[in-house]
């Protein structure tokens, strides 16, 4: 019977933690010759081939070795190259996996015949009694499984509405410690990115790729509590949460969506998963609602424009005559090198003071109370002023729920003015606040 599946451990020193992972791979209910290991050593002080040819009469299993460090992309993608299966499953050297994990991720690919497909299994984070029992070759009681020993995704996800949102942006959720993807979708998109060589969401972008190259299907990605593994402690640097910003930043700048603009917001997986869903909701909103549009520009503000060095926000604004070195958030418009898809809540790609003004039409009216400031305060940083664009429209703001939209004026006025200079206009076709 051919291999139909092929587990891609990568590791990095702690061989202790691989000697219980490759152990666990022993006692699956998926037979031996249904599976195989390939286990990524990227550059350990001390070889781990010993280890790994410990298992070489249970499991059929290969090793790969880098003589150097080259961080946890380039080891996934070293080892997945020599995986012979259809289906790669990702488990990370620290995990231990359940009897069955092996065989819940095979059902799942093997249901979909030949379809892409992701299968997220859960992490139990053990601490010293579940992994000793482990390591005694012992089940994993219930109290060592309490709600501070749980998978923290499971936690945020826990509230019915955290379920629906899943759909909307699954790869939030694509944490490699334990999640199978078919080979095809692998090669597809080029594996993981090795410009990514420090510490975090190296694994979400593989995963975000993933799953916007099939076009974002809702059924594309699953998240399976009964797929389960045990996370072993580890030793984790202090400086790894630092190194995950500078990921995190690179990501924004490689991928200029909201989706991943989203993230840069300190949350919960949960709330993140939300603030995806909504804020995709609101920009069909709002360009279903015939916002957004240039033609509410005043005609003083269109003509600045023509030479000014703005960021112009709205549906359509990418057709405007822009001065030199100005961008657009033009959703209604295909992404290029001056137009991006985001909400404007980071602004990381302009330099303080590189731009005369932003003018938002009526996209900030979709931002949730959180994120309104955060786009003026940085905004202000980058540019000399805002101008707030409020079109003139009988949109029942009830009717978009649960889509935020500002449609008293007067209350954001009242709650902005002791932070900033502002100044109300109103045109025949809109309002304008401008700040500064």
């Amino acid at each position: 019977m051919p291999t139909s599946l092929s587990v891609v451990v990568p590791a990095h020193e702690n061989g202790a933690a691989l000697d219980a992972t490759l152990d666990s791979l022993t006692r699956q209910t998926l037979p031996r010759d249904d599976f195989e290991v390939v286990v990524g050593d990227d550059g350990s002080a001390v070889p781990l081939r010993p280890i790994v040819e410990k298992y070489a009469d249970r499991l059929t299993v290969d090793y790969v070795r880098s003589e150097h460090n080259r961080g946890r992309s380039a080891n996934r993608n070293a080892a997945a190259a020599r995986a012979r299966a259809d289906t790669l499953l990702f488990l990370d050297a620290d995990t231990v996996a359940h009897p069955r994990l092996l065989e819940r991720h095979r059902d799942f690919h093997a249901a979909r015949a030949g379809r892409p497909g992701v299968l997220l299994g859960a992490r139990h984070d053990l601490d010293w009694a579940g992994a000793d029992a482990l390591r005694r070759g012992e089940p994993v009681e219930p109290a060592m499984l309490d709600a501070e020993r749980g998978d923290p995704r499971l936690e945020d996800t826990s509230h019915p509405q955290r379920m629906r949102d899943f759909p909307s942006a699954p790869w939030v959720l694509g944490l490699t410690h334990n999640a199978s993807v078919d080979h095809e979708s692998f090669r597809r998109v080029g594996g993981f990115d090795e410009a990514m060589v420090k510490w975090g969401f190296e694994d979400l972008e593989f995963f975000y790729r993933v799953f916007h190259l099939h076009g974002a299907p809702p059924e594309l990605f699953r998240l399976d509590v009964d797929a389960l593994s045990y996370h072993l402690p580890h030793f984790r640097r202090t400086t790894n949460g630092l190194a995950s910003m500078d990921n995190m930043k690179y990501l924004l700048r490689k991928h200029l969506r909201y989706d991943v603009e989203v993230l840069y917001a300190i949350n919960t997986f949960g709330r993140h998963l939300g603030r995806i869903r909504l804020y995709g909701d609101a920009i069909d909103a709002y360009r279903r609602g015939g916002l957004g549009r240039p033609a509410a520009l005043p005609a003083a503000v269109r003509d600045e424009l023509a030479t000014a060095r703005a960021l112009v926000v709205g549906n359509g604004v990418s057709a405007l005559t822009l001065g030199a070195g100005s961008h657009t958030f033009d959703h209604a418009a295909p992404p290029d090198d001056t137009n991006s898809h985001l909400l404007g809540t980071v602004l990381q790609q302009f330099k303080t003071g590189s731009l005369d003004l932003i003018v938002n039409v009526d996209l900030w009216r979709c931002l949730l109370p959180e994120d309104l400031p955060a786009f003026l305060t940085r905004g202000l940083l980058k540019a000399d002023r805002i101008e707030l664009v409020a079109t003139h429209s009988d949109l029942d703001q009830r009717a978009l729920l649960p889509v935020p939209f500002v449609a008293d004026l007067d209350y954001v006025v009242d709650m902005l003015t002791p932070h900033f200079t502002l100044t109300a206009t109103t045109h025949p076709t809109a309002t304008v606040l401008t700040l500064r």
